[in-house]
């Protein structure tokens, strides 16, 4: 039997990713139009690969040219949903094989990537932020690579863990980050007890160099200085005991209570380890190596689980930290389970976690709708009516990202969020009812503006409110401004955008 273990959990392995992706591509597949506030700027960019060979929007490049295959087989729409379920899913693979060198059996493994691909931030990062999915994905990689370059030193191991790192920081800013707390602590220790570390240190000065270089040149791709500025708003004065994975105030997303998950596995790994009687016994190596990438991965726990942390800010850091916590869950908890089945006295405990992972499987729903934006065909309809209404050379400024993908992927009219970087001759304002608010002085000033004589009447193009989604000329706002309240003028003008 012992000699068919290797195939009966590569099996395994391989059937929880292919039913992970399934579920979630069935998910996004249940509506016709892209699924999440970005939804229509992932299709965009792969719409503009294939057609141009480049991004239409800056950023990480990496995760688009791995999901263009998918498009270039079906469409851009339909190809970013198999990209996103299936790069997203495939993360269970290097979760085993971290989940097994941590845990110290496969069984463990297993428990790691069941944990993963039933996961509902997992699942959420697949529609919602689908860069950082596949960047979870690729960074867990790079670190399965950077542990055996560890355990066995040669230039073709360290070539390719400098390929995953470069392809991590191709892909995502956090998943890049996430590889640097984990993967250093194990690196430093290995250096140090090689005499290497001078050398190293020069060499991660150098790349380091190179890095801040990219991230001045090119900010809105790759991680710049700029974004120390969300460390430093990582944490905020009131705490939240409940771990939510964003608060807005009336409302908040649990996420899968992973954060709280993570904390718990985190505490059953101390726990075991505090009443193990002989250290060796645990599977937590004498290898200071494993240790290290515990010990490093709980800290990211414990780090994600702290209740101060800022979640109340969409585009925060301490957001899209508890949006990850099933990774530093899944191998802590890969790690714990391997140790308490190392402590009872049976052979047949060493499945113990193997248990667990079908435990974990059988109680996940199998698709979670939790925050999930979706396009409503009302606003599909009237975006797609904007179509010809725009001179040639004249660009939308709009106040919704979500508004502003789907206007380009439709019509292919340049649009922007901030009306400073639109000439005031060439700019149009597109406004949906939630920025006007029904029944408001806008909402009325814009129903007025369409009696004027002297402006050119705003046109609305939603099917079933005048004001639903409306298109303005410039000169037509500047008079709708002169007739609103003061302070309902420079709340407009101010021109919020999400």
């Amino acid at each position: 039997m012992k000699k068919y273990e290797p195939w009966l959990t590569g099996a395994a392995v391989a059937a929880m990713c292919a039913l992970s992706a399934w579920r979630r591509f069935r998910f996004l597949d249940s509506s016709p139009y892209p699924m999440g506030i970005d939804g229509y700027f992932y299709a965009d960019q792969l719409r503009s690969i294939l057609e141009h060979g480049h991004l239409n929007w800056p950023a990480p490049p990496l995760a688009f040219w791995l999901m263009a295959p998918f498009a270039a087989l079906t469409d851009p729409i339909v190809g970013a949903k198999l990209g996103a379920a299936i790069l997203g899913a495939l993360g269970g693979v290097p979760a085993f094989l971290l989940g097994k060198r941590l845990g110290g059996s496969r069984a463990a493994g297993l428990a790691a990537c069941a944990i993963l691909t039933a996961s509902a931030g997992s699942f959420y990062l697949s529609v919602e932020f689908v860069k950082q999915g596949v960047g979870v994905t690729i960074a867990l990689a790079a670190l399965c690579v950077i542990a055996k370059t560890l355990e066995r030193p040669s230039r073709a191991w360290i070539a390719a863990s400098a390929a995953c790192v470069l392809a991590t920081w191709l892909t995502h800013k956090s998943a890049a980050g996430m590889v640097v707390v984990v993967a250093l602590p194990a690196i430093a220790i290995e250096l140090r007890a090689r005499e290497l570390l001078v050398r190293a240190a020069i060499a991660a000065g150098g790349a380091l160099a190179l890095v801040v270089i990219a991230g001045l040149v090119f900010p809105d791709r790759f991680l710049a200085l700029g974004d120390l500025r969300l460390v430093a708003g990582l944490f905020g004065e009131r705490a939240r005991w409940e771990l939510p994975a964003i608060d807005f105030g009336d409302h908040a997303l649990w996420i899968g209570h992973e954060a709280l998950c993570g904390a718990i596995a985190v505490a059953a790994l101390a726990a075991v380890t505090i009443v193990t009687p002989r250290p060796q016994a645990i599977v937590i190596r004498p290898s200071s190596r494993e240790r290290a990438f515990t010990y490093a991965f709980a800290a990211l726990a414990i780090v994600i689980a702290i209740p101060w942390l800022d979640v109340v800010d969409p585009q925060g850091l301490g957001f899209r930290l508890r949006l990850i916590a099933f990774v530093p869950f899944a191998l802590v908890a890969a790690a714990a389970l391997g140790a308490i089945a190392e402590l009872i006295p049976m052979r047949e405990a060493r499945w113990l976690p193997a248990l667990a992972a079908l435990g974990w499987l059988a109680v996940q729903p199998p698709a979670r709708d939790e925050g999930v934006v979706r396009a409503h065909p009302a606003l599909v309809a009237a975006v797609r009516a904007l179509d010809g209404t725009v001179p040639s050379g004249d660009m939308i400024v709009t106040t919704e990202r979500h508004i502003q993908f789907m206007t380009v992927y439709y019509t292919r009219i340049p649009t922007a969020l901030d009306p400073a970087l639109v000439p005031r001759a060439h700019r149009w304002r597109l406004m949906p009812l939630a920025f006007i608010g029904s029944g408001s002085p806008l909402d009325h000033a814009l129903l007025d503006a369409r009696r004027a004589l002297d402006v050119p009447p705003p046109r609305g193009v939603h099917p079933r409110n005048p004001n639903g989604l409306v298109l303005v000329a410039e000169p037509t706002w500047e008079w709708v401004l002169d007739h609103l309240p003061p302070k309902t003028r420079a709340w407009a003008k101010a021109w919020h955008t999400i």
